[in-house]
């Protein structure tokens, strides 16, 4: 991952490099969850098949509304 990629908390809209979150060290399944620097939320991180869905529902519309 890197350092310079700005992540913006979903509960309280602090922004902090991915760097500056706390992660669970040691955590047994490697959850990668990260823990804003402000106020602990955890922030999971973004599945794969939620941002394929994303990337092709973005693409039909792009394909519909820019003839």
């Amino acid at each position: 991952m890197s350092e310079d990629v700005m992540v913006k908390c979903e509960f309280c809209g602090y922004e902090f490099k991915l760097c500056d979150g706390e992660s669970c060290e040691g955590c047994p399944i490697d959850c990668q969850v990260i823990h804003c620097p402000n106020c602990g939320y955890e922030i999971l991180p973004e599945s794969k098949s939620y941002k394929f869905i994303e990337n092709s529902i973005r693409k039909i519309k792009d394909c519909i509304f820019n003839r």
